[in-house]
């Protein structure tokens, strides 16, 4: 990953808004609500309610309100361009903080993309890649093919695709998915959270969208307790095929 150019909101903005007006609004209200919305008082306002106070009172709170205000708490904001056609890894250093991550264009690598907690992705294009797991969050303005797609966050962030979703599988476990076109996959895992195709969800094989259905994952993919290993999940893809998850219906296959 080289980075190109450090961004304003502004400018991420505008340059969103030339690409595609849907991405633009969809991670405008993302990103106004997550990070940008100002919820402080305004100087008019802060400077009418310490008339009201104590001279002793009313500087304390001055004080205090000009620390907050000034904190750089906001994500940094980047543009890059990918070196690598193999993998793209996404992820912070200790104490950075959330980084906005800006890429204009498509997006192919013959093996993995992956984004961390504290990543949000932004693709002006399509994404081809083998595996696709997503911690952070993804907004893509185009079409979205991998073998897997798989997004898990604690139910705290998203992954936003403008076209359609072709996947051999696609999971979540606490990660809201949602593709504005139609969504193929060969099979679907989703647990906590939702996987929505706004136009069509269309699953070839095996669906798992309720606990009672867990037991048709293999037991190796289960913990002790007989619930979904997610980082057990996460190394077994890395060396084999979606079908190896499942345990083989007598009619499937």
């Amino acid at each position: 990953m080289k980075e190109l150019q450090k961004l304003t909101k502004d400018q991420l903005y505008k340059k969103l808004k030339e690409k595609s007006e849907n991405l633009y609004n969809v991670v405008y209200e993302a990103m106004e609500n997550n990070f940008f919305n100002e919820s402080y008082l305004d100087e008019e306002s802060l400077t009418e309610f310490l008339e009201m106070l104590d001279d002793e009172t009313a500087e304390k709170i001055k004080d205090a309100s000009l620390s907050i205000n000034n904190e750089d708490d906001t994500p940094e904001i980047v543009l890059i361009e990918n070196e690598s056609n193999t993998s793209l890894d996404l992820i912070t250093h200790e104490d950075e903080g959330y980084k906005i991550v800006l890429l204009e264009g498509d997006l192919n690598l013959s093996r993995q993309l992956f984004v961390e907690d504290y990543i949000i992705l932004i693709v002006t294009g399509n994404i081809q890649a083998e595996n696709i797991v997503i911690n952070g969050s993804l907004y893509c303005s185009g079409t979205v093919t991998s073998k897997v797609l798989f997004g898990a966050s604690g139910n705290d962030n998203e992954t936003y695709i403008g076209g359609s979703i072709m996947t051999s599988l696609i999971a979540e476990n606490g990660h809201y998915t949602v593709s504005e076109g139609n969504i193929y996959s060969r099979y679907l895992i989703s647990f906590h959270n939702e996987i929505i195709g706004k136009t069509g969800k269309f699953i070839e094989n095996i669906s798992i969208e309720r606990p009672g259905e867990i037991g048709l994952l293999k037991a190796e993919i289960l913990d002790e307790d007989g619930y979904f290993d997610e980082n057990v999940f996460l190394t077994f893809i890395e060396t084999n095929s979606p079908d190896a998850l499942f345990n083989k219906p007598a009619n499937l296959f």
